[in-house]
């Protein structure tokens, strides 16, 4: 019976760290790949040398622990995501993600204490704030990023309608000239027909003032 309660037991702790490990991970930063996977970079035992090593024994060990095959989490597939994309930013050879990398590191360092000698453990209150303004710091190049973007979609769109507004005046102008053209003949024809008939009303005009002279 002891058996089978501590067997109990062990199932519903395991589950439990599981759905730790899953909420852990969703409140990391999507950019902060160190926090996602538990690595401190401003730690003294840190080495840059040694990360690929420690990124794989790391995701290996989290990917087993929160496989989304593995367990009955709805939130399990978002989790499994965002470490597997710190897993690859970390250990990609791409120049993008090397300087993102590098960029990481160097929001890390801005809040490094001054007195950074003592190894500092991961859950330490220090690197708990430290974390929390490295992540207050990548929301706001989000948020800016993002208004970039939304000012940079509005650009475009504000030239395309001046554009497509040009293409408008300038399709009128030559249909406008077009019509002038094609229309010429008519206009002279008309101005003819008219001068004609001005003519013909001078003259006649002038033909009745005789006759009444002579009368």
């Amino acid at each position: 019976m002891s058996d089978e309660l501590d067997r109990i037991l062990s199932i519903e702790e395991s589950a439990l760290n599981k759905n730790k490990e899953i909420d852990r991970i969703l409140s990391c930063s999507e950019l902060d790949y160190f926090s996602i996977l538990e690595i401190n970079p401003i730690s003294p035992s840190y080495n840059s040398n040694d990360l690929p090593t420690l990124v794989k024994k790391l995701y290996r060990k989290k990917s087993l622990l929160i496989h989304p095959d593995k367990i009955d989490n709805p939130k399990a597939p978002e989790a499994f995501d965002k470490l597997k994309k710190s897993e690859f930013k970390l250990n990609s050879d791409l120049e993008s993600d090397i300087n993102e990398i590098k960029h990481l590191q160097s929001i890390y360092d801005a809040y490094k204490p001054k007195d950074a000698t003592k190894i500092i453990e991961f859950n330490d209150d220090i690197n708990i704030k430290i974390r929390n303004k490295v992540k207050e710091v990548l929301l706001d190049e989000i948020n800016q990023e993002n208004l970039s973007k939304i000012y940079k979609q509005h650009e475009t769109i504000r030239k395309d309608e001046l554009r497509k507004t040009r293409q408008v005046e300038e399709q009128l102008k030559r249909e406008l000239k077009k019509n002038w053209e094609d229309e010429r003949d008519v206009r002279v024809d008309n101005w003819r027909k008219y001068s004609n008939k001005v003519e013909k009303k001078q003259l006649k005009k002038k033909s009745t003032k005789k006759k009444k002279v002579l009368v």
